[in-house]
Order: structure tokens, then sequence, then C-alpha cells
């Protein structure tokens, strides 16, 4: 969601205090305001131009290639166009976070968008620190507390077609005082598939640790427990809707095209 929070909050900064806007104006504001991008194109569409005083916009396309929206994963192509922005200039001069950014919605803010990413690129975001530590978090927080603990050593992942992904893990247990840790040696393949646009369902898990392959009991309890937290109605709480309308993988990129839609805080 970094992503609407970004556009949204560059659109009303530049919007509010000058009554107009620009496509260049725009797209250096988005510049300015990620980590990297190397080719950015914004076009605004308004008829008339002058209704953009009251905050009224028609259309604002995006397109992007090479873009760090968050630090080291790096995004092939992110491409979004929105359908009409209704925001109120009397509530933009502030704007700091979501809940501010709904309070000046006149009208839900929605529209489409395209995301790509790159196996490669993936990997590499895979072995940057801040990424790795967020990682070690998600599965922190999916293992029961009396687990033991693990630390990521490697993780890699290869696109596979019909929706496969093969997986490389390395893990280290927490050892106790005066014990060596245990590591595990993780080689997995994994299909998913989206369920009624929101929801990530794995299935048809195979995987082989330590040279012994899964039992097809444990593996689908693994599934059960990763699947139930993979819904994208985590953002609903804060107004914010994202339904995917489209993935397509092949052996090198990931094809994301997915509909959005932030609704105006409720006064």
């Amino acid at each position: 969601m970094e992503v609407f929070t970004i556009f949204l909050s560059s659109l009303i900064t530049i919007l509010s205090p000058i009554g107009f806007v620009v496509d260049t104006v725009v797209a250096n504001r988005l510049r300015s305001q990620v980590s990297s991008v190397e080719e950015l194109a914004v076009r605004i569409d308004n008829t008339p131009s002058y209704q953009a005083v009251s905050g009224k916009i028609d259309r604002v396309r995006i397109a992007s290639r090479g873009i760090e929206i968050i630090d080291n994963l790096r995004i092939d192509t992110f491409d979004l166009e929105t359908d009409p922005i209704d925001i109120d200039i009397n509530k933009a001069q502030e704007v700091a976070d979501i809940k501010s950014i709904q309070s000046s919605l006149n009208k839900p803010f929605q529209g489409a968008f395209r995301l790509v990413i790159e196996e490669d690129d993936l990997n590499s975001a895979l072995e940057a620190y801040s990424i790795r530590e967020q990682l070690q978090g998600l599965i922190d927080t999916i293992l029961p507390p009396e687990a033991p603990r693990f630390k990521i050593l490697k993780l890699q992942i290869n696109f596979m077609p019909e929706n496969r992904l093969a997986l490389e893990i390395e893990l280290e247990q927490e050892a106790l005082e005066g014990e060596e840790p245990n590591q595990l040696d993780i080689a997995a393949e994994v299909a998913f598939d989206i369920e009624q646009g929101k929801k990530i369902k794995l299935t048809d898990l195979t995987a082989i640790i330590n040279d012994r392959k899964l039992s097809s009991r444990f593996a689908n309890i693994i599934l059960a427990g990763i699947s139930e937290r993979l819904t994208l109605d985590i953002f609903a709480d804060q107004g914010f809707l994202v339904r995917i309308l489209q993935v397509n993988l092949n052996d090198e990129t990931l094809d994301i095209a997915a509909f959005f839609r932030l609704s105006p805080s409720e006064e």
C-alpha cells in the first residue's frame, strides 16, 4: 500500500497550495519519494483544466520501469491508471499518513495497476538485510510460541510455469548454550492460486528437508498455516481494497494485474 500513499500524498501536496497540477511536477515529486527509478512518465488528464482548482482530476496515468518503492526491491514494471479523483482542498493542507489522505477524499480513490517482478531482482532483494529481517519476523509469527526459533541463512526462489515456485531455504535453529546449532536444508516446490481475487492459496507442496521427504500430512499443515495469512483483506481495516485480476508466471517474471480502491474516512 506504500506506493498509493506516496502517489496520493505527492498529488495532494502539489494540488492543494497552487490549485493546478502539472505532469512533470508530479513526476519529479514521485521521484523524490521513492528509493530510485530508471524511467518514469506521468500523464494527467483534465477537461476543463481549471477544475483542478476544486481538487478534481479526470484521470492519472503512471508508467515506470526499474522502480524501487521498497529499498532493495527492484520492480521491473509498475503502471497505474486511476478513475476520476475528487479531493477536498480544504482538508488537504497537511498530508502525513493514510488517515489524513482518506480525510481529504470526497470520493473513493480507485483504479488499476500492473506489477512485473523479475526473478533475478526478487532473489537480489532476498539477500538484502532489511528484507531478510522482515521475512525473519514473518517466520517468527507463523511459528507457535513454544516452537524453536530459526534464523534464515539462505532463501532463493525460482519461478516455474503454471503458477509454481521452487524454493531453496537454509535455516539455522537457535541452540542452547554449549550446543551446536542444527541446520535445516530445504528444497521445496509449491503451487499457488488466487481465490476471489484476494486470497493466495498455496497447494501441492513437496519438500525435502535434510534429505528426507516431508510427509503429505505435515505439508498440508504447513500450507494451511501459511495460506491463512496470505489474504489482501489485511488492509480492509484501513479502508483499502485490493483485488487481483490476473496473474501470469513464467520462468523469468511474475506479472500481476489488480484493481484498488481507497475509501474516504467516515466522519
